[in-house]
C-alpha cells in the first residue's frame, strides 16, 4: 500500500450499537438517529467486504482458504458449488441484502424527519443510495446468470421477484444516477460523520462533491461491466463518468489513491480478517504463482508474504484436500490494513478496457503500458505481460485480464472478470485442481434458505436458478 493509504487503519467507527438504535431515540432526536443509521450502513459495508474478498478469491482462483480444521472452505467454492447448503454457497446474499434494509429504513427516517434541512436530507440520500447500489453490485457479481432481487418494502418476510442480470445493472446504474443528483444538492459538508477512509486516500470523498467522484467512479466500473456483457454505449457512458472522478494518469505515486474500508484495534471494533497477521488460513492460489514472468512483477512481490519484508512471520506450505498451497499472500499486511473500494489503478485500468471498445486503442495501450510501468516494474520489476501490443479483441482481453489479475489482486476482481469475458474455462487449468475434481463456478448459487422461503410462498415467478427444482 501507498503511504497515504497505509495511514487509515489507525481510525475507527466509534459509534456504539449503530445499526439499533431505539424507537424513542429516533422519535426525540431523529437528527442523531438517522446520523447512526448512517454510520452503520457503512460500517455493515466495512465487515462484508472481508468476507468477499476471501470468497470471491477462492472462485477466481487467486487463494484457497486452507482452514485447518475444515476442509469445506475449499471443496464449497471449488467442486460442491453447486448445492445450496455449501460452504460459500450464498456469500453476498443475506448480509448484503440485510444492509439494503438497513440503508431502506434510514431513508424512511431521513425522509420523514423535519429535523433536517433539505440539503441535508439530499447528503444522506446521496449516502446510503451509494452504498445501496454498491451492495447490490457486490449481489449480483456472486449470482451472475441467476439474477437477484432488487426491490425493497416495508414487510421483512415479503418474497421479491428475482430479476435478471442485465435488469440488477440497470436498476444499479439507475440507482447510483439518483445518488448523484441528491449529491449535487447537499451543500458543502455532510450533517453525519465519515470514516477516515472517505479522506485519508487522498481523495476527499468525506464532502457531498468528494463522495460525488466516488460515486461516479462506481458508475464507471458498472458501466464497463455492463459494456462486457453487451451493452453498446455503456462503455461510452463509463468514460463520461471517469471524466468526473479524480483519475490521473498512473504513476506509483497515485496509484492507491481512492476510498477504503479502514479497521482497527479499538474495542467493539474489527480487524481485517483476511490481512495476513490475522489470516494464516489463506494461500496464493498456483495459478497466480505460475504467471509467467510474475515472480519478478513488483506486484506479485508487494503482494505475497515470501518476497515482501512486511510479512515475515514463517509458515509452511499447506496440502489439504489434495491440493497444496505453497504462499500466502501479503496484500494486506497488518491486522488494521485498509481494503480499498475503488482506487486509482482500477479507474486506470477501466479507462483502458473502456477506450479499448470505443475505438481508442491507442489510448488503451497507453494506459495499459502506465500500469505495467508504474505498478508491475517499480522498484525494480519487470512487468508481467501477455500480449503487449495486441491487434485482435482477444488478445486485448487476454492482457486486461492479466493486468487487472496482478494489480488488483484480493480486491475482488478476478472471478467476475473471467466470467464476464467468458473465459472462466482459464482459471479450471491446474492440475492438482482438475485431478481433485475441481470445475470454475459461474455463479455463487443462493442459500438454501432464500430457496425454502420461496418455495413457501410458491416460488412467485418461479423456480431461481440454482434452486432445487429450477435450472441448475
Amino acid at each position: 500500500m501507498a503511504a497515504a493509504a497505509g495511514t487509515l487503519g489507525a481510525c475507527s467507527l466509534d459509534i456504539t450499537n449503530p445499526n439499533s438504535p431505539t424507537q424513542s431515540g429516533a422519535l426525540t432526536n431523529p437528527r442523531d438517529a438517522a446520523s447512526r443509521e448512517i454510520v452503520g450502513v457503512l460500517a455493515n459495508y466495512r465487515d462484508n467486504r472481508a468476507d468477499q474478498i476471501r470468497s470471491f478469491g477462492s472462485f477466481g482462483r487467486e487463494t484457497y482458504y486452507m482452514f485447518i480444521t475444515d476442509g469445506r472452505f475449499i471443496t464449497g467454492p471449488y467442486r460442491d458449488w453447486k448445492q445450496n447448503n455449501a460452504f460459500e454457497a450464498g456469500t453476498q446474499w443475506a448480509g448484503r441484502y440485510g444492509n439494503y434494509r438497513n440503508a431502506y429504513a434510514a431513508i424512511k427516517l431521513v425522509n420523514s424527519t423535519p429535523a433536517l434541512t433539505p440539503a441535508e436530507k439530499a447528503g444522506a440520500l446521496g449516502v446510503l443510495n451509494t452504498f445501496i447500489a454498491l451492495d447490490m453490485l457486490h449481489v449480483i457479481e456472486a449470482r451472475g446468470a441467476i439474477g437477484a432481487v432488487v426491490d425493497m418494502t416495508d414487510d421483512v418476510n415479503a418474497v421479491l421477484p428475482v430479476v435478471s442480470e442485465d435488469s440488477v445493472y440497470k436498476w444499479i446504474t439507475a440507482k447510483l444516477d439518483e445518488a448523484k443528483g441528491n449529491l449535487d444538492t447537499a451543500g458543502a459538508s455532510f450533517f453525519f460523520p465519515l470514516h477516515a477512509g472517505f479522506s485519508a486516500g487522498g481523495v476527499a470523498a468525506n464532502t457531498p462533491a468528494g463522495f460525488g467522484q466516488f460515486n461516479r467512479a462506481l458508475k464507471a466500473r458498472v458501466e464497463a461491466k455492463r459494456g462486457s456483457l453487451g451493452c453498446a454505449s455503456c462503455y461510452a457512458t463509463a468514460l463520461s463518468a471517469l471524466g468526473e472522478t479524480w483519475i490521473a494518469d498512473l504513476s506509483a505515486a497515485n496509484r492507491d489513491l481512492g476510498v477504503y474500508v479502514i479497521y482497527s484495534t479499538a474495542s467493539s471494533d474489527v480487524l481485517n480478517t483476511v490481512s495476513f497477521a490475522v489470516n494464516r488460513d489463506l494461500y496464493v492460489h498456483p495459478l497466480i504463482d505460475s504467471i509467467a514472468g510474475v515472480g519478478l512483477d513488483d506486484r506479485y512481490r508487494r503482494k505475497v508474504a515470501i518476497n515482501n519484508p512486511a510479512c515475515t512471520t514463517s509458515y509452511d506450505s499447506r496440502t489439504e484436500v489434495g491440493v497444496t498451497g505453497t504462499n500466502q499472500p501479503c496484500t494486506y499486511a497488518t491486522n488494521v490494513a485498509p481494503i480499498p473500494i475503488i482506487r486509482n489503478e482500477e479507474l486506470v485500468l477501466i479507462r483502458a478496457e473502456a477506450r479499448w471498445f470505443t475505438g481508442d486503442q491507442a489510448g488503451a495501450l497507453t494506459d495499459l503500458a502506465a500500469v505495467r510501468a508504474n505498478s508491475g516494474a517499480t522498484n525494480g520489476g519487470t512487468a508481467a505481460v501477455k500480449f503487449a501490443t495486441p491487434t485482435t479483441d482477444d488478445q486485448f482481453e487476454e492482457e486486461l485480464l492479466l493486468q487487472r489479475t496482478l494489480s488488483l489482486y484480493q480486491e475482488g476482481h478476478r472471478w467476475v472478470d473471467y466470467r464476464r469475458f467468458n473465459k472462466l474455462d482459464e482459471l479450471g487449468t491446474l492440475a492438482q485442481d482438475v485431478t481433485a475434481g475441481f470445475t470454475v463456478a459461474p455463479y455463487s448459487v443462493l442459500p438454501t434458505q432464500e430457496c425454502d422461503s420461496r418455495k413457501r410462498a410458491g416460488n412467485p415467478g418461479g423456480i431461481p436458478l440454482s434452486c432445487p427444482g429450477g435450472a441448475p
